[in-house]
C-alpha cells in the first residue's frame, strides 16, 4: 500500500518464495485451492485441467518434472521469465485429477515452487452511461496543458489502437499474451487514452500487454499466467510504472510475480474492482505491494459497483470519464477508468514516490484512511514541479 508498505524490502524473500508457499501474504482471502470452479462463489479459471508452476532454480525444473512424468501429468515447454528471474512451466492433468491434487502433489516434490491454477482476470469497465460531463482533470487539479511524462508506462490489458486519438504524442509498443477482442481492445484503448491524453501527459512511452483472451465460459478474462508474462516482459523493458485494470481472485503464481518485480523497483497500480462494496479484496489490488484505486463521481461520492476494504490507497474519477478513443469520443465508468489518472501522476515524478500521493490527496468521508476512498482524492496540482 502507499507509504510503509510499498517502502517494505522483500530481498530476504530469496527471490519471493519462502512468504508465497508458506502463505504469508497480507490481505488474502483464501487459499489458492485449484477448484473446478463451478461452484458459484468459486473464482472462475481461465481453463480447466492445468497448473502453472514458477521456478527459481534448474535444479527445481527438474524435480518437477521428474514428479510430474511419475503422476501421469503433461509438462509443457519452459517459459523463462528473465525480468522476474523465474521460469513457468504448465501442467496437464489427467481428467481424475483436480488443480489442489496436483498443486500439493508438485509442491511436495520442490517445496521452492509455486504452483497455482490460471484464474481469469476481469476488465473493470462499465458501458457508457448517458451522461456527459468533461469534470475529471479539473477535479484533479491537473495543470492546464498537461505535463511531461518523465517515465515510460506499462499497462496490462486488452490490447491498445495506437491510432486513437488521445495517444497522437504518444509512442506505443504493442505485446499480445492472449488472443484479444474488439471488445477488450476498445476497454485497453479507453485505458491507455485516460492515461496518454495530452491534456494529461505529453510524450508518454507506453508499452501496452494485451493478456484478454476467452476463459472456460467463452468471455473475455486475462489467466494469471498470461499477467505472469506480461509483468516478466515489462519488468524486461525496465518499465517501473504498470498500470493493471483486471481484477480478481488471489492468485500465488500472480503475487510471486508482483513480489519479484516490485523487489526491481517496480510499481503497479491496480483497479479496485467493480464486484461491489460487500465484495471481498480483489486482486491484484488487495496485494499489499499494489495501490489500489477506486473511483468516485463528478461530485466527489464513492462508485456505488467499487470494492471497499482496508487495503484502498486512493481515488480517482471514474463514473462518466470522457475517453476520446472510438469515434468522437465517449463516456465511460469503473474502477478500471479511475486507476491510469494514478498512474499518469506518477508518471511526471522522476523518482515517483507513492508516499507523494497520499500526502496530498484531499481527504474524502471519515477523517483519514478509510475503507471506501483510502487516502482520498489523488490532487495533481503540485506534481509537475516534483520531476
Amino acid at each position: 500500500m502507499i507509504g510503509k508498505d510499498m517502502k517494505r524490502q522483500v530481498s530476504q524473500l530469496a527471490l519471493g518464495l519462502a512468504l508465497v508457499v508458506s502463505g504469508v501474504v497480507s490481505g488474502c482471502t483464501g487459499a489458492d485451492v485449484g477448484n473446478s470452479g463451478s461452484g458459484s462463489n468459486a473464482p472462475a479459471l481461465q481453463e480447466n485441467g492445468r497448473v502453472y508452476s514458477l521456478i527459481a532454480t534448474a535444479e527445481g525444473t527438474a524435480r518437477l518434472r521428474r514428479a510430474a512424468a511419475e503422476l501421469n501429468y503433461t509438462a509443457g515447454e519452459d517459459i523463462p521469465l528473465n525480468g522476474l528471474n523465474l521460469v513457468m512451466v504448465r501442467f496437464d492433468l489427467p481428467d481424475d485429477v483436480t488443480g489442489a491434487q496436483a498443486i500439493a502433489a508438485l509442491e511436495a516434490a520442490d517445496p521452492a515452487s509455486t504452483v497455482g491454477v490460471n484464474h481469469a482476470y476481469r476488465l473493470q469497465n462499465e458501458p457508457p452511461a448517458n451522461n456527459r460531463r468533461n469534470f475529471a482533470n479539473a477535479m484533479l487539479k491537473w495543470p492546464a496543458g498537461g505535463c511531461p511524462a518523465l517515465r515510460p508506462v506499462g499497462i496490462i490489458d486488452g490490447g491498445v489502437d495506437e491510432n486513437a486519438p488521445a495517444l497522437s504524442s504518444a509512442r506505443v509498443t504493442n505485446r499480445n499474451f492472449g488472443s484479444g477482442s474488439e471488445q477488450s481492445r476498445r476497454h485497453g484503448t479507453d485505458v491507455a487514452s485516460v492515461l496518454a491524453d495530452p491534456s494529461r501527459l505529453r510524450n508518454l512511452r507506453l508499452y501496452s500487454a494485451n493478456v484478454i483472451s476467452q476463459d472456460t465460459t467463452g468471455q473475455d478474462a486475462a489467466g494469471a499466467a498470461a499477467i505472469v508474462q506480461a509483468i516478466d516482459w515489462l519488468t524486461q523493458q525496465d518499465v517501473k510504472l504498470i498500470n493493471v485494470s483486471l481484477a480478481g481472485p488471489r492468485n500465488k503464481l500472480l503475487n510471486l510475480a508482483v513480489n519479484n518485480a516490485n523487489s526491481r523497483g517496480a510499481i503497479l497500480i491496480a483497479a479496485a474492482g467493480n464486484q461491489g462494496r460487500t465484495a471481498p479484496p480483489q486482486f491484484p489490488a488487495a496485494f499489499s505491494q499494489v495501490i489500489a484505486v477506486t473511483a468516485v463521481d463528478a461530485k466527489k461520492r464513492a462508485y456505488r459497483r467499487a470494492v471497499r476494504g482496508a487495503h484502498i490507497d486512493i481515488a480517482a474519477p471514474g463514473v462518466d470519464v470522457f475517453v476520446s478513443s472510438g469515434s468522437g469520443g465517449r463516456y465511460v465508468s469503473g474502477t478500471s477508468i479511475a486507476a491510469p489518472f494514478v498512474t499518469a501522476s506518477l508518471a511526471v515524478m522522476r523518482g515517483a514516490t507513492p508516499s507523494a500521493l497520499s500526502s496530498g490527496s484531499e481527504d474524502l468521508g471519515s477523517q483519514g484512511k478509510d475503507q471506501v476512498f483510502g487516502h482520498g482524492l489523488l490532487q495533481a496540482d503540485s506534481l509537475c514541479t516534483l520531476g
